[in-house]
């Protein structure tokens, strides 16, 4: 049943100018910009953004009230909602990787594998902390009253990066990893995404089973 009203999801908003869009620049990031990990980021960026497009289709197509009369839980909605939006993320960092790679293959340089599963971790937990902040709301109170959460993880982020800067913490935050192994950059930024997603699934279930449709 969540497979089913994952591809029901997917196909409500995937296929959509916005969504090619978002895409399409997360390839220019990669081409465009020297780093070669921006592209990788731009697609967790891209991705806290199209949280609320689903939402959005919702309330357009008055979609919530077709969930309601569905044979399907309120849980089964949750989960297939953010397997879809999990589906789109993969498919920008899949795209960002290849677009890196080959740029930089162009340019006459090499990618480290490290440097890539460095990026992917930490895109991955952003996604995860942006799922935690923006799915509880858009489940509870839908697109139009919590629309500017579609903006707030990057807010958040850019607000802490110049808080470091500012107060020069971030040469702290930088030593803090020095040294450290890969195996455990990569896995706490994988265990920061997962419990964000694990996060977003329960709480947002709990408060949506609660929502009036």
């Amino acid at each position: 049943m969540t497979s089913a009203f994952t591809r029901l999801d997917l196909s409500s908003w995937f296929p959509r100018t916005q969504t090619i869009l978002t895409l399409l620049f997360v390839a220019a990031v990669g081409v465009l910009l020297p780093v070669p990990g921006m592209a990788i980021m731009a697609s967790a960026v891209v991705t806290s953004l199209m949280v609320s497009a689903p939402f959005l289709g919702d309330e357009r197509g008055r979609l919530d009230t077709l969930y309601g009369v569905l044979p399907v839980s309120r849980r089964v909605v949750v989960l297939g909602r953010t397997l879809s939006l999990i589906a789109y993320y993969l498919a920008a960092a899949a795209l960002a990787t290849v677009v890196t790679v080959l740029s930089t293959m162009v340019r006459g340089g090499r990618v480290e594998p490290e440097f890539l599963l460095i990026a992917h971790a930490a895109a991955l937990a952003f996604v995860g902390l942006s799922m935690a902040l923006q799915l509880p709301v858009f489940f509870r109170i839908g697109y139009s009253r919590g629309r500017l959460m579609a903006y707030a993880p990057v807010f958040v982020v850019a607000g802490l990066a110049w808080l470091l800067q500012a107060t020069g913490a971030h040469v702290q935050f930088g030593k803090a990893f020095e040294g450290l192994p890969l195996a455990t950059i990569v896995g706490v930024g994988v265990l920061i995404g997962a419990i964000g997603i694990v996060c977003a699934i329960l709480v947002s279930a709990r408060l949506y089973r609660t929502r009036e449709l």
